[in-house]
């Protein structure tokens, strides 16, 4: 990890080289390192919402299939892939994030260490907002309350806009939308005030793109609409499977009648009587005949 803590660190450092204000180059930070991957958290609340858009079908799955968990697993794969749903789409850039997230964190938590590496630590003792310096943690835990506030906000909103009808789901969420902030606020009053403001402006970005990916609300997929086209996609590969077996069965009739012919023609000629010498030269006869034929006058001379 420490490659990242030194890149991510480099990074801020130019940026702080260009505005002379260390809270200003962590708000804009943050900004730049959520809007680079910004096409992965979009391709993630995309899968969110798709996941949405047949949880009623799920459900009627689960309950129609409890007691038999193999038919309830190969229906759930039918109608994902009826509906392109991939229910892993969504961990794939949680993953992906991860050591960026982790990256940004480990330079903020040591600036001196990471970013300011030239020993000159003039910069974190500048006073930002209220805070005194922002390597050390927030003597007013205004930043520390403001990270509880905006993270319950993203989560809870988050969960409104995907609610499933899975009570031991939202059940779950339920408890992590009051564990997660309360978490965070903690860790917030004994880190760096640099670490708190970064979670809190990344946590107003979370917000407003959540609010604008999934301001349209989400179309459920009725029970009865995702049976009927369950049954039009099993009743179309039945018809492919048909096709393709008369195919097959054509192919290899064809195939057969092909080596059948070659089998035929290759008879034929080897019955076929040889009109010509082998060698191919003309045969010139040894002796000639030569037949004459008496003249009519020749005839009654003799006679």
């Amino acid at each position: 990890m420490n490659f990242l803590y030194q890149a991510f660190g480099f990074v801020l450092l130019q940026i702080y080289n260009l505005v002379q204000n260390y809270g200003v180059a962590v708000i804009l930070f943050t900004v730049l390192v959520k809007t680079i991957i910004l096409p992965l958290n979009i391709k993630q609340t995309n899968s969110m919402k798709e996941m949405q858009a047949i949880q009623p079908e799920l459900a009627n799955l689960q309950k129609k299939y409890k007691n038999n968990p193999e038919k309830l697993n190969a229906e759930t794969m039918k109608l994902y892939k009826l509906y392109k749903v991939n229910p892993m789409a969504g961990c794939l850039p949680l993953l992906i994030q991860m050591p960026i997230i982790l990256g940004l964190f480990g330079a903020l938590k040591e600036p001196g260490k990471w970013v300011f590496t030239n020993g000159d630590l003039s910069a974190l003792s500048a006073k930002f907002l209220w805070i005194p310096n922002l390597g050390n943690p927030d003597p007013w835990y205004i930043l520390p309350i403001l990270c509880v506030v905006l993270t319950f906000a993203t989560q809870k909103f988050t969960m409104k806009m995907q609610s499933s009808g899975d009570k031991t789901a939202e059940t779950s969420q339920k408890m992590m939308m009051y564990i997660m902030p309360l978490m965070i606020g903690w860790f917030a009053i004994s880190m760096p005030a640099g670490v708190s403001l970064y979670w809190v402006v990344q946590n107003i970005y979370t917000f407003v793109q959540q609010f604008l990916v999934m301001r349209k609300p989400v179309k459920k997929i009725s029970i009865e609409e995702a049976e009927r086209k369950v049954e039009e996609s099993k009743r179309q590969d039945i018809k492919d499977k048909k096709r393709m077996i008369k195919e097959q069965s054509e192919m290899r009739q064809d195939a057969m009648n092909g080596q059948i012919g070659k089998k035929t023609k290759k008879k034929d000629k080897g019955n076929r009587p040889k009109t010509q010498p082998a060698s191919g030269k003309k045969v010139t006869p040894s002796h000639k005949t030569i037949t004459k034929i008496p003249h009519s006058d020749e005839r009654s001379h003799k006679s």
